[in-house]
């Protein structure tokens, strides 16, 4: 009955193979029915029915059977349906709700029937998907809430009929914590092309417009810190050309010097530059390999102490430092980055203190200033790329603000760590470590 499809009527189990006959006979029955029970052409189970009489079957009671079977086989076919649409449903409703973005439907009559938890979160409506909420109750909440009223959803969905493309709009919401939000509108059409409604996804872009407002800062700023050596070196070359002056030998070296050193500030900018580059494209490399940074640290110290006179330069260091495994030139590019912020930012001179201490898997070294400091709120973002510190003292300063976020890549590269304590007006101190280089033999 199950591989044809067609119902079995016995009316003598003992006429029968002898399975049946042998399973039946030790419960007494003596006739039986195999009814399947059939869906859109599909077997969708066996209904056995067995009696303890000896039954002849008619036409009547054939197509009674049947049909008992039909309607059977309907009811499960209907039942395996709505439990796959709930299935269904229960994966949708767990995809939407996991989405970074929000995501509102709406029907043709402006009803909101769904809006996913992202959506709630974003603009900062729970009641958002209530039973009768329309856009036009979506705009009234939206614009209680943005700093600079633009496009409403309404226009927006005008604009959506009437050019059949995608319109977009950005607001800037005071939720607890300020967010921009780009709201995208999309139309929802059946398989014929009617359509159903419209969707609403609404993007969280408050990170992507403070990147971009950082890098604007960052362009402008190594814009301006381009400048300045580049009009240096141009200036004191074209002055050594002169024809009509013929300057004496002290006078050329100086200038020379000068040229010297603004090369030298170029050139370190153009470094710090495609460092970000390659740290951005996740290409930056470290050869490391047992070093010493005790030369490493007397050495940079030594040339910082020849470049400033207003500052006290000292360092702390033990007899022995265990050898560390880096690259030596990272980690003197590191250190020079970091006692040259503690100049920079200590413009009323004042002691620098370097110091460095082995610890069980690392050495430790810390560059400590009692400069200008750095303000409570700030220190969270210091080792951001494109991050600047602002404030009147950091902006007489100027720099390009590269230099702590490629310090905080190439130690993170070693497997180390860097971080920061500061006080606003008692200085600064920074701290980093690099591992132990492991002992030749060592398992």
């Amino acid at each position: 009955a199950v591989q044809s499809g067609h119902i079995d009527l016995i009316s003598d189990i003992a006429a029968h193979p002898a399975r049946t006959r042998t399973a039946c006979a030790l419960e007494g029955f003596h006739s039986c029915v195999r009814l399947p029970l059939l869906a859109r052409g599909e077997v969708l189970g066996l209904l056995n029915i067995q009696s303890r009489d000896h039954r002849e079957f008619t036409q009547a009671d054939e197509d009674l059977l049947i049909a008992i079977g039909n309607q059977i086989g309907i009811a499960i076919a209907n039942a395996q349906l709505i439990d796959d649409a709930e299935r269904r449903r229960a994966t949708l409703d767990g995809v939407m709700g996991s989405m970074v973005d929000g995501l509102i439907l709406v029907d043709r009559r402006d009803r909101i029937v769904y809006a996913n938890p992202r959506a709630k979160e974003l603009l900062g409506v729970p009641s958002l998907d209530a039973v009768g909420h329309t856009i036009q109750d979506l705009d009234g909440e939206i614009d209680a809430r943005v700093v600079e009223p633009e496009n409403t959803i309404c226009q927006l969905r005008a604009t959506l009929v009437e050019s059949q493309t995608t319109p977009t709009v950005e607001f800037t919401l005071t939720t607890a914590s300020p967010r921009t939000v780009q709201v995208r509108l999309f139309a929802i059409h059946d398989a014929g092309g009617g359509s159903l409604g419209l969707g609403i996804l609404i993007r969280d872009i408050t990170r992507e417009k403070e990147l971009d407002e950082m890098k604007s800062q960052l362009l402008s700023t190594v814009s301006h810190e381009l400048r300045t050596p580049l009009a240096s070196i141009k200036g004191f070359a074209t002055t050594l050309l002169r024809d009509d002056v013929d300057w004496d030998e002290q006078s050329r070296r100086e200038f020379l010097a000068i040229i010297d050193e603004e090369s030298d500030r170029l050139t370190e900018l153009i470094g710090n530059l495609l460092d970000m580059a390659r740290i951005e494209a996740g290409t930056l490399r470290v050869e490391a390999e047992h070093t010493d940074l005790r030369p490493i640290i007397l050495e940079t110290v030594a040339e910082f102490r020849m470049m400033t006179r207003a500052h006290e330069i000292e360092v702390n260091l033990p007899p022995v430092l265990p050898a560390v495994m880096a690259d030596p030139r990272r980690a003197r590019q590191i250190l020079r980055n970091l006692v040259e912020n503690a100049i920079k930012y200590s413009p009323d001179g004042g002691p620098i203190t370097v110091r460095a201490l082995a610890r069980s898997d690392d050495v430790q070294t810390s560059v400590t200033d009692r400069g200008i400091g750095i303000e409570e709120q700030q220190l969270e973002h210091i080792f951001d790329r494109f991050y600047q510190v602002d404030n009147a003292s950091t902006r007489k300063v100027g720099g390009s603000g590269l230099g702590l976020s490629i310090c905080k890549a190439i130690i993170e590269a070693h497997d180390g760590n860097i971080w920061v304590e500061s006080q606003p007006g008692a200085g600064s101190t920074f701290h980093f470590t690099l591992p132990l280089a492991r002992q030749e033999g060592a398992q």
